[in-house]
């Protein structure tokens, strides 16, 4: 197994807790008592669920926040917490008795009890997947398929990641939109193939633009011409202040490292070059290009 896909495995995430035992730890901890408290989750950007825990007698300060994150994380587990769960807020509602139906809002009125959120979470996990788009593993040339972005970097000696990007195109936008906006990513969140997203990220010395995308378009076909559904897909492309970019669905990142890589230096593409992975918990993980060459920047 490739050391990024044996980083990615369940077995070293704490599982979840019966909601009694959860309750009664954050109680101890923190001293804020969640017994009679409700939950809702819902889908946000990036697939990422936020949930609102709704506490009776609450005061809606920081420290009751912070408690149902660390009470939702011991309900959920760290695997789903970690890969699924976006922000946590905790919201005061009133104790109890003839007000609390008469204050009840909505969405409140559509919250569960604290013990029922990891059911909740998992059914709403299982009826995404059910109606994701499973992103294709064939170069599509349809231009309809791809969405561009422009974006503004600021100066920098070096950029972290796609920091210093321009402009790119892609055609998985809400995946690239996650990444790009630094949310905790996860590819399982957009595919259930277990492929992972990841790119290339190689310095350029040409100044011109036409130089750089025709530099960029070298690299681009060597690798359509070794992608196959076995290996992966480009997903996207792009070009930065001092970096171009070619994004990639990986369906086995040992098959790329072992086609990819000695293709690309046969091509003579820079010694600062690497595959990298989207995945939040594959941030230090990368492909090098070349042996020897320095590791990417991390900011």
């Amino acid at each position: 197994m490739h050391r990024a896909l044996a980083i990615l495995s369940s077995a070293r995430f704490d599982a979840p807790l019966p909601s009694d035992v959860a309750v009664s730890q954050v109680r101890a901890q923190t001293g804020v008592d969640f017994s009679r408290a409700r939950a809702r989750a819902g889908f946000a950007r990036g697939h990422l669920l936020d949930v609102v825990v709704y506490l009776p007698g609450g005061n809606g300060n920081t420290l009751e926040t912070e408690a149902a994150e660390d009470l939702v994380q011991l309900l959920v587990g760290e695997e789903l917490f970690e890969r699924w769960i976006g922000s946590v807020v905790a919201t005061p509602t009133v104790r109890g008795g003839l007000l609390t139906v008469i204050n009840e809002n909505a969405e409140e009125q559509s919250a569960l009890p604290i013990g029922s959120l990891l059911d909740s979470a998992r059914a709403a996990i299982a009826g995404l997947k059910l109606g994701l788009v499973e992103p294709s593993f064939c170069h599509s040339v349809d231009t309809d398929d791809w969405f561009a972005f422009e974006l503004s970097p600021e100066p920098a000696a070096d950029y972290a990641a796609q920091d210093d990007l321009l402009f790119c195109s892609t055609r998985v936008p809400e995946p690239k939109k996650c990444f790009l906006h630094g949310e905790r990513f996860f590819s399982g969140r957009f595919t259930t193939s277990g492929a992972l997203f990841a790119y290339l990220k190689y310095a350029t010395e040409e100044t011109s633009l036409t130089a750089r995308l025709a530099e960029r378009s070298k690299f681009e076909q060597l690798l359509q011409r070794i992608m196959s559904e076995r290996v992966g897909a480009i997903v996207g492309v792009g070009l930065g202040v001092r970096y171009g970019y070619v994004d990639l669905l990986l369906a086995d990142p040992d098959c790329a490292r072992q086609r990819l890589l000695p293709a690309l230096r046969a091509l003579g593409i820079s010694q600062q070059s690497w595959v990298l992975f989207c995945d939040t918990e594959l941030s230090s993980e990368f492909l090098p290009v070349y042996s020897g060459s320095l590791p990417p920047f991390r900011g």
